[in-house]
């Protein structure tokens, strides 16, 4: 069922004929309505015929077609272009790119990706190059990776963002670096520094995470710590402990989780509570992929081991 229509100024909107409005289609699902930290997205239904006299995106996007076909016939400059674009293809449409005499049919669902550079800025810190703004066009082009990036942030905004916030930002960093990296002129997009983290820095982001297992964690919380943009922090985390900060703060809470139902009585949902998991069922099923048991099951092979050792 389609969404109900969130405020104007939280839709992804372009300049269509000289007005500023929400994309085509029907609305399904806006990422802003679900909590999702990261890039805002739209999916929308479009099983119409439309025109345009001129179309300009305000904003960098990526336009995922998830299902159907969408065919789109339009000019940009001097230079008339058609595209069909089927499922699985995706569209790249740089910051303020215009174009003219712009029509299109089809019956598809798309998802599209606001790359907001106001957003981005302030992820990966006020020195970093921004070279998204100089996207080039890409139209009905094939890559798996960017596809998966994208059905990934839907899937987990759907989902209730029950990851948190450290999950949806860095997917929202991973698909403007990849973008940007891919297919913008010049320079990668975004500044790459290789470096490691200090053995003290590390010291202070554990026990940073440590200390705060039950609360919504973020990427930017997290670089504050060590005073770094938080583009920044995530790449010389990820090469000083061989995970990103998302992975490494998931797995101190299993292995805290694994202490509390070894080394006491407290129940499965309150261990699922302070260790800032969304849902008692969440933490079963993230606990499970780690350790291949239930928590339940977890907790009474340890109580049958240590019943062994005294037997």
């Amino acid at each position: 069922m389609p969404t109900q229509a969130p405020d104007s100024s939280r839709r992804i909107q372009s300049i269509i004929d000289d007005e500023l409005r929400p994309g085509v289609g029907v609305l399904l699902f806006s990422s802003w309505e679900s909590g999702w930290p990261g890039f805002l997205f739209e999916r929308r239904k479009v099983a119409e015929v439309g025109d345009a006299t001129r179309l300009v995106c305000p904003v960098p996007r990526a336009v995922l077609i998830a299902s159907g076909t969408l065919t789109i016939a339009y000019r940009a400059g001097f230079t008339p272009r058609r595209v069909l674009a089927a499922s699985g293809s995706i569209m790249i449409w740089p910051g303020d790119y215009e174009v003219q005499s712009l029509s299109w049919t089809g019956d598809c669902e798309l998802l599209e990706v606001e790359m907001d550079l106001a957003m981005l800025q302030e992820l990966i810190g006020g020195s970093a190059r921004l070279s998204v703004a100089q996207l080039t066009p890409q139209l009905a082009i094939h890559n798996r990776q960017l596809a998966a990036l994208i059905r990934g942030m839907e899937t987990e905004a759907t989902g209730g963002c029950l990851a948190g916030s450290l999950y949806g930002e860095s997917l929202s960093l991973a698909l403007a670096a990849y973008v940007a990296g891919r297919y913008s002129t010049g320079t990668r997009g975004v500044e790459s520094r290789a470096g490691r983290l200090s053995p003290r820095q590390i010291s202070m982001v554990r026990e940073h995470i440590r200390a705060n297992l039950g609360s919504r964690l973020s990427v930017s919380e997290l670089a504050g710590v060590v005073q770094l943009s938080p583009h920044y922090f995530s790449q010389v985390f990820r090469n000083s402990v061989g995970a990103t900060p998302h992975e490494y703060v998931l797995g101190e809470r299993i292995r805290e989780a694994a202490t509390l139902l070894t080394n006491g009585d407290t129940p499965v949902a309150q261990v699922a509570y302070m260790l800032g998991f969304a849902s008692q069922s969440h933490f079963a099923d993230v606990f499970h992929r780690a350790t291949a048991m239930t928590p339940k099951q977890y907790r009474e092979a340890r109580r049958h081991s240590a019943f062994s050792h005294l037997t």
